[in-house]
């Protein structure tokens, strides 16, 4: 078993076989689910050995990196929860994907709660799930959300400037008011970061409910001409310049995103 500064951590190992995201790693480890040589790991800061040691997920060989990440996106409806699992056996985002795909190891990008909808990012790549999600890599999502309320121009800076809520600071890239009435607002947000309910709380925090909220953008990719309950997968174009994205390269992110 490999322990050393010369191995590499566990949880990226799992990621960039698919197995899961790195986040996902740790859960994977706490449930018992991994075994390293034959024993069940229960250190997910562990290194190991790609090359020599043995790591099996339920009882299984890992399967090798994929030699390229496929991805593919799907529109979510509401009333679906973004999970591969539901402990109240609510229906999943899983349950919109075609049968074939739903046999696949598909990895999601980034979650929606269940009464909002819009694009969710499916990927075999822990590693890009990874560089999508983290905020680190300052990968932009774009939501369209009514509220009902005024936030005001206040408001709105101060959801740019950054807010704390229950501990966590919680910041948009960008909010922009695109049209008000009837006492109901609508708004362009940006996030780089992923905070459970995190637009819904910020402008809770400002004492506006949020109505309806649409993620229609990640990155460089669109729900462009899917509807509700669609998936579709990503084309080799699209799939390079999510990649290059999802690498940190902001200049070419947003000449991607124009």
């Amino acid at each position: 078993m490999t322990d050393s500064p010369q191995g590499e951590k566990i949880q990226k190992v799992l990621a960039r076989a698919g197995a899961s995201s790195r986040r996902g790693a740790e859960k994977l480890i706490a449930q018992g689910r991994v075994k390293l040589n034959g024993s069940v790991v229960t250190d997910p800061a562990i290194r190991v050995d790609p090359a020599a040691d043995k790591l099996e997920v339920d009882g299984k060989p890992l399967a090798p990196p994929p030699a390229r990440p496929a991805a593919l996106i799907l529109y979510k409806k509401i009333g679906y929860v973004t999970s591969a699992d539901d402990p109240h056996n609510e229906s999943t985002v899983y349950d919109l994907l075609p049968s074939e795909e739903r046999e696949k190891r598909w990895l999601y990008a980034g979650r929606l709660d269940k009464n909002s909808e819009g694009l969710v990012l499916f990927t075999n790549s822990g590693e890009l799930v990874q560089r999508l999600t983290h905020p680190s890599f300052k990968v932009r999502k774009h939501y369209t959300v009514r509220v009902r309320g005024n936030p005001g121009g206040e408001g709105l800076m101060r959801m740019e400037r950054g807010m704390e809520i229950d501990g966590r600071n919680m910041r948009a890239e960008s909010v922009s008011k695109l049209g008000f009435s009837h006492g109901e607002g609508t708004f362009e947000v940006i996030l780089t970061q992923g905070e459970k309910r995190q637009i819904r709380r910020m402008f809770e925090a400002l004492g506006c409910e949020v109505r309806y909220l649409c993620r229609h953008r990640i990155g460089p990719v669109t729900l462009q001409g899917l509807v509700p309950g669609q998936c579709r997968t990503l084309s080799d174009r699209e799939l390079s310049r999510l990649i290059s994205a999802g690498a940190g390269k902001v200049g070419r992110r947003r000449r991607d995103e124009s």
